[in-house]
């Protein structure tokens, strides 16, 4: 597990260079929100539910944090505001998702 958190934080700190580059800024203007004390590593696994009815899911919401890294399976389930419109994303398992948070956006006003 410990192998898995420390590869998700090296993508992000990749990542974060890249886009800072990317958007005309220094590369290591988001060194500070990578680093090792504000990487977290989250497992989540929702189970199938039996009875379509009493399936739930989560409220419309944006990523609060820097970067989400996310590897979807196979069942889906994933949306994403498009032209102001929910639409599905395709599952891919064998990609990653990569979400500019909330924290990310507020880094660009402000630098």
């Amino acid at each position: 597990m410990r192998k898995a958190s420390t590869a998700m934080a090296d993508l992000a700190r990749i990542l974060a260079g890249v886009l800072a580059e990317n958007l005309g800024c220094r590369g290591d203007l988001f060194a500070d929100s990578c680093g090792e004390g504000s990487c977290f590593l989250r497992l989540n696994r929702y189970p199938p539910c039996p009875f379509s009815s009493n399936t739930f899911g989560l409220v419309p919401h944006t990523d609060s944090d820097f970067l989400t890294i996310l590897h979807q399976d196979h069942v889906g389930g994933l949306h994403l505001m498009k032209d102001s419109r929910w639409v599905s994303v395709k599952p891919n398992p064998e990609a990653l998702i990569v979400n500019i948070g909330d924290l990310f956006q507020a880094c660009l006003v402000s630098s």
